[in-house]
């Protein structure tokens, strides 16, 4: 047997969970606010983002006309475009106006799928609505060298255009002179700390060396090698020792100086 048909309504958002009267600009996951928050340029783009609902073709004309009718654009596809443009911001980086998150390795973009679960709107729904801010020219791509598009879906950077339009222009400036003093600091802060990290593991290293035996005893039925007593061996053989070390890391001390010996007296035979 099939499933019992279910009568759904339809509140004029295509089944989306629209209400044409009472829009959803709030996030699934709202972008933290005030102290330790994201800075307030960002908050106020999102707050005044709002109004485009209401009057699209006054505020922003572009988005309004991005699928090529002269009519309205629909309101469920307003709703869409405005949340969206809200998780964009929550996460714009303003020293680059790019999407995502400065990090120590490296900038990392959001992928579509991430921001969708932001809005809470579907990933289908998400897209359309991006479709429409890249027309408009809200959101733009990554331009590769040889001069190609890139038209990845984490690949996506916000306009200043955007903030121009609210009157956020000479804010945004400004906000973008102390996100890059930001930014700089905490690069050199990333880099103290793998310096740190660096020496650390040398220490580590050095004292585990240092912990290793230089002249352990033989097990019974293995020939005895006596090697020379001087420092070269010895840094010879602790260079071995560290190497050793990397690739068998489950090895007793016993092997791993057994080992390192006959690779030193193979080495020494052999020239």
């Amino acid at each position: 047997m099939g499933r019992a048909y279910v009568t759904r309504e339809n509140l004029g958002g295509n089944f989306c969970g629209h209400a044409p009267l009472s829009p959803r600009f709030t996030l699934a996951r709202p972008a933290k606010t005030g102290t330790g928050g994201i800075p307030r340029v960002l908050t106020l783009c999102a707050e005044r983002l709002q109004a485009y609902y209401y009057s699209p073709r006054t505020v922003i004309p572009s988005l309004d006309l991005a699928n090529g009718s002269e009519r309205q654009q629909r309101s469920e596809r307003r709703e869409a475009c405005v949340l969206l443009l809200t998780a964009l911001l929550k996460y714009t980086d303003l020293t680059s106006l790019r999407v995502g998150i400065p990090t120590q390795v490296g900038f990392f973009s959001l992928t579509v799928g991430y921001i969708a679960k932001q809005t809470g709107m579907t990933l289908k729904r998400v897209e359309r609505a991006l479709a429409d801010l890249k027309t408009s020219g809200l959101v733009t791509r990554k331009r590769l060298p040889d001069g190609a598009w890139k038209d990845l879906a984490a690949v996506k950077a916000i306009s200043r255009h955007l903030f121009a339009i609210f009157g956020l222009g000479r804010r945004l400036k400004k906000e973008r002179v102390k996100a890059s003093k930001r930014l700089k600091q905490k690069a050199q802060q990333w880099a103290l700390a793998a310096d740190k990290a660096t020496r650390a593991g040398q220490a580590r290293l050095a004292l585990a060396l240092k912990a290793l035996p230089s002249l352990p005893g033989r097990p019974s039925g293995k020939p005895k090698r006596k090697p020379p007593d001087d420092r070269e061996y010895r840094r010879r053989l602790n260079l071995k020792l560290a190497e050793l070390k990397e690739k068998h890391w489950n090895w007793s001390r016993e092997q791993l100086i057994e080992a390192a010996e006959r690779m030193l007296f193979d080495l020494n035979q052999k020239y």
